[in-house]
Formats: C-alpha cells, structure tokens, sequence
C-alpha cells in the first residue's frame, strides 16, 4: 500500500494534468454527440479555435469530481489554479476526436457499471443526493463525465505507448542521472499509523491523534521495543505489520516521496521522527542502502525510466496541443470562500487511481 501508482501516463492525466480528461462523446445521456453537460448554458468564461465552455458546464465538471478522487476535486478548488484547470479541459474537449474505438468501448462498459452503482448509492445515501441536488447534477451527468474520464485515460496511457519506441538510451542515462537514489536498494522497518482507511478513505484518526502514538511508538521502540510486537499492535499496513515492518532490498523508486526520501537520506540503523504521507505517520528505520549503478539496472528498471521520458514527451504533446487552440479565459473575480460540501460516499467504482492504488497491470 506504500507503492506508487504503476500506470505513469494513467497518474499523469490523473494528478499531474488534473483537469484533462473529462470529454463528451454519450449520446445515450440525451446529448448531442460531443457535448458536455451544461454546454452552452451560462456565461461563456473560455473561448478557444472551434468552441467556448460556459460556467454551467464547467462547475459541473468541477462538482463531478470528487465522485472519484477527493486529491483531485481539492485541486479544483483552489482559485489560482482554476484558468490553467480550464485550459487543460478544453484540451481535452478537442482531443476526443483521437481516443480510440477500444478505449471507449472499454470506457462505456466501466460507464454502465458505475451508473448501476450510483442509482443504488443515491437510494441508502442522503448526502449523496443532496450534494448532487444542490450542484445540479444528475445521474446522467455524472456518468457523462465518468465514461469521458476513462476514455481519456485510455488515450493517455496510448499516446504515451506511442512515445516509448522513441526513447532512446541517451534519454534514458539522462533521466537516471536526474536523481541515481531513486534505484537504490533499501531494507526498511517501519510501522505506519493510519489516518485513513485506504480502501474506503475513511478516517482511521486524526492527524494529531496519529502524530501522537507514531511518537509514543518510536519512544518505545528507542527503549529496546520488539518490531514483531509492535507492529503487530499498532501498523495498518498489512503488507509488512506481520512481518515487524520489514520491506528487504527494495527499490527506493517503488514507495511514495516522502517514504522514499527518508529511505534514502534517514541515517542507517537509527529510529527516525515519524514521518508523514498521504497514509498517517511512518516511524522508520532503514536497516541497509545500496546505491545501484547505471550499468547494473535491470531490464524493468530501465523501462521505468523510458516510461519517465515518454510521460515528459507526452506531457509536452499536451502542452503543444493547447498552445494550437489559442484558449483565452475570462473569468469574474472569485466570491468569498464558502463550504459547498462534497459527496462524503460514492459508488465504490472509479475511474481515478489514487496515489496508495498500485493496479496490477502496469504500463510496459
């Protein structure tokens, strides 16, 4: 659970673009073909080469999002990012045209499985409807969006395929050098004190609350504290709480930023101060680090890496891509900070890939 999402041009459109991947092709929800819900209804805030997006169809859009990734819809919802979450939508209005028969059947069948699951969330879960009451949104709006979310990711992670024959071995010796530490080889104890559950993404404690037993764990730890125990009593993670924490002779590359940094740079042999991730609070100790040359990376370690410099190309695809539509967003001045709430559960189908998922087809 302390893994990366393995699926890079997947995390890329998801996180990194944020706002690029919700596009309109479903005639079924009583559209026309290639149009959003709430397109041209409101005031036009955005105007590009063939079309215009309103502030309907674009806080639609905004109220669509935490149906699948709560990280995302935060986001959204910051003020000063929200021409560049415009720019990067219109991007993908225009380059639905380019998603592929296979990625949309596949995206229409995850589609009908999410609209099942919703019309049955929307029955037991009051919140649900409310929310989806006072944002204007209905069922098939939000299965509009869904079915254009994967389908776009589909056409991310292809155009990002479409660059790794590319790559070259250059480009690769180039990106490892970016920062060798990545592909060092660690052996780590660590004991992680949840915050939230990473299925449901229910609060397991607060961050102040977990703070504090990562702090009474190093404590007992530093006193000559058993790591079998331990764990055993207070780790959430089960990957490793059955095994006194243990994760042996990993690659530093496979665990999120903050883990992976103190992997690396947290003195060997020494309990260090709780450190915190998207899961709670990790009380760590790197047992072993071995740095791993250029020459001795193995075939999937230099995958990953050509996998790296085609998420760069195909990021710089996009970029190019909007630089063409000669977007200009006017927008009024943003009203006073107010709480409009979110959907605290939703269907448990989604299209997103939260940073704790690690999916088990990876991208090659």
């Amino acid at each position: 659970m302390l893994h990366h999402n393995r699926m890079p041009y997947r995390r890329l459109a998801m996180f990194t673009l944020a706002a690029v991947m919700l596009v309109a092709m479903m005639s079924a929800c009583g559209k026309k073909d290639g149009e959003m819900p709430g397109a041209g209804k409101g005031k036009v805030i955005a105007t590009y080469k063939g079309g215009e997006v309103t502030d309907t169809e674009f806080d639609k859009y905004v109220a669509y999002t935490p149906f699948v990734d709560q990280q995302k819809a935060m986001y959204m919802s910051i003020p000063q990012f929200k021409e560049e979450n415009i720019k990067q939508y219109i991007v993908s209005k225009v380059l639905v045209k380019n998603v592929s028969k296979k990625d949309l059947d596949a995206a229409k069948t995850a589609a009908a499985d999410f609209k099942k699951q919703l019309e049955e969330a929307i029955k037991t879960q009051a919140q649900l409807k409310d929310y989806m009451d006072k944002n204007k949104l209905t069922v098939s709006d939000v299965v509009a969006f869904f079915q254009h979310d994967r389908a776009m990711q589909g056409y991310y992670v292809s155009k990002g395929e479409e660059f790794k024959p590319k790559v070259t071995e250059a480009e690769i010796k180039t990106q490892f050098d970016k920062d060798p530490s990545d592909f060092n080889v660690v052996t780590v104890r660590h004991i992680l004190i949840g915050t939230v559950d990473p299925n449901t993404q229910a609060q397991l404690k607060s961050d102040e609350d977990a703070l504090k037993v990562a702090k009474d764990v190093k404590a007992k730890l530093e006193a000559g504290g058993d790591w079998n125990a331990l764990a055993k009593e207070f780790s959430t993670d089960t990957g490793s709480k059955d095994k006194g924490g243990l994760y042996e002779k990993q690659k530093a590359n496979g665990w999120v930023a903050e883990f992976k940094e103190a992997a690396n740079k947290q003195e060997i042999g020494k309990v260090g101060d709780p450190v915190r991730t998207q899961f709670g609070y990790h009380v760590m100790k790197v047992e072993s680090r071995e740095p791993t040359p250029y020459d001795k990376l193995t075939t999937e370690d230099k995958d990953k890496l050509r996998v790296a410099v085609a998420t760069t190309k195909l990021t710089d695809f996009i970029k190019a891509e909007q630089d063409k539509l000669a977007i200009k967003v006017t927008l009024p001045p943003e009203p006073s900070p107010s709480a409009s709430g979110s959907p605290s559960a939703s269907p448990s189908a989604s299209p997103s890939a939260s940073p704790s998922a690690s999916p088990s087809a990876s991208a090659k």
